[in-house]
């Protein structure tokens, strides 16, 4: 590799690479991935554990694990992938104006009547990565998990089964 990478790159076997400078939300896909933390330093999370890396350091990531990094420094952080996730539109249930006691269970029951591949997103007033938590273990390496968008107040999450 010569210069600096700084958008994704597809080559003909499918392998992707990309820069992530600003770190990574807590994410799940359907293949593994290998991420290198080339300069800096930061907490992550990978499957169910939390702990804090600094460069040189590099987390491989299985399949349908959860990995996230939050810098707390400017780092330079690769992701190299052999995979893609396809991602068709999905219905969205905002669970904002629901009580908090019937959001999991509601998520929960939607999940399971996805089929492979299918996906859905969720709206909600705060991060629900303990829902994450939560529907991995009723659901072993068949969740999806990705932050779409998040702000202030909500925070889009796209689900699918792997």
């Amino acid at each position: 590799m010569h210069g600096v990478l700084t958008e994704e790159r597809v080559g003909k076997e499918g392998l992707v690479v990309r820069v992530l400078e600003r770190g990574l939300m807590p994410s799940a896909f359907g293949y593994r991935r290998l991420y290198i933390l080339s300069k800096g330093a930061g907490r992550y999370i990978i499957g169910h554990r939390f702990g804090r890396a600094e460069a040189p350091y590099y987390f491989l990531v299985e399949r349908a694990d959860i990995f996230g990094f939050l810098p707390e420094e400017k780092v330079v952080l690769y992701e190299i992938s052999l995979g893609q996730e396809n991602f068709v539109k999905g219905e969205t249930l905002d669970l904002r104006p629901l009580e908090h006691g019937i959001r999991h269970s509601l998520v929960m029951e939607r999940f399971s009547e996805l089929k492979e591949a299918e996906t859905f997103f969720i709206v909600n007033d705060h991060d629900p990565l303990p829902l994450y938590f939560q529907i991995a273990m009723n659901f072993p390496g068949k969740v999806g998990w990705e932050y779409v968008d998040y702000g202030e107040d909500f925070w889009k999450i796209r689900i699918w089964r792997l």
